[in-house]
């Protein structure tokens, strides 16, 4: 695989997304409190949010 071909698909961002995956768990814990689903996804937003303004 060239070089081009891995920057076109964009291979070697997945530490980006593990990195900052790993720090949001950290930060806020690595459990959702919830057991609706809406309410979980509502729950896991504000973690990212939050996480994202305090970064």
């Amino acid at each position: 695989m060239s070089g081009q071909f891995l920057k076109r698909h964009h291979y070697g961002l997945r530490w980006k997304v593990e990195t900052y995956i790993s720090g949001l768990k950290r930060t806020t814990g690595s459990t959702l409190n919830s057991r609706n689903p809406r309410a979980l996804l509502k729950e896991a937003a504000f973690k990212v949010l939050a996480y994202a303004f305090n970064r």
